[in-house]
């Protein structure tokens, strides 16, 4: 995984990059162990009061104009709660009042040709009114649908799927 893009070495920067195992490389020529660790991101479970999910439609690559559930990225520094109440505010122009860890899930995010190993932490959010929402940034559209009538074929990522399969499973 990566071979195609890690090849040069970080850190005396010879093209001698092997792969060590199935986190890491190993540079042949001074030894520097090179991890690829996952990073971190978090997905908001937000329910209308007719227990209706809102899902969201993504804008670009990866799985442009597929379905997914609103979230995004932590930034350095920030916890996934922090990182939450952000993107929903950039990408939905909601803000969250309160925030409850649900599960979490693998998720394989390939962007220009680099695979990103990814951990999603999913979190049920309460907001305070929906009279604000508006698709920005990377979402395209965003719908309020029942679990029982999503498809998961139609989710680009497969962290989504899994987390709405757990949702399914559990009476909220």
């Amino acid at each position: 995984l990566n071979t195609h893009v890690f090849r040069y070495c970080p850190r005396c920067g010879q093209k001698d990059l092997t792969i060590a195992d199935a986190k890491s490389f190993l540079c042949r020529s001074c030894n520097f162990k090179f991890y690829l660790n996952p990073a971190v991101a978090g997905i908001a479970l937000i329910f209308n009061k007719k227990g209706e999910l809102l899902i969201t439609k993504r804008k670009y690559s990866p799985a442009n104009g597929m379905l997914d559930l609103p979230g995004g990225f932590a930034d350095p520094g920030e916890t996934i709660e922090e990182c939450l109440i952000r993107e929903i505010k950039e990408e939905l122009n909601l803000k969250i009042i309160s925030l409850e860890y649900f599960c979490s899930a693998p998720n394989t995010y390939v962007y220009k040709t680099v695979a990103y190993s990814i951990t999603d932490f999913a979190f049920i959010c309460r907001v305070d009114d929906f009279d604000t929402i508006k698709a920005k940034d990377d979402i395209s559209e965003f719908y309020f649908m029942e679990l029982a009538c999503l498809d998961i074929k139609q989710f680009g990522l497969d962290s989504p799927k899994i987390v709405i399969d757990r949702l399914r499973g559990y009476h909220l």
